[in-house]
């Protein structure tokens, strides 16, 4: 088994699109295995008011993506 600093070393490595694809990885494995995270973001998505949304072009702006 690989160990975490290894993992790190490696993960440093990746393109960047390699890195999302990580991260949506992780992210998915984490939300699957937390029931208070899968319901929290659950309601989240299922909010529709608008106040409460993000346009893409806002949240790139703010994060740099």
């Amino acid at each position: 088994m690989m160990s975490l600093t290894k993992l790190k070393d490696e993960a440093t490595r990746l393109t960047a699109k390699e890195q999302r694809e990580l991260i949506a990885f992780l992210v998915a494995l984490q939300t699957e295995k937390d029931h208070d995270l899968k319901r929290k973001l659950a309601a989240k998505i299922e909010d529709h008011k608008e106040g409460n949304w993000m346009e893409l072009k806002e949240l790139r702006s703010k994060y740099g993506r």
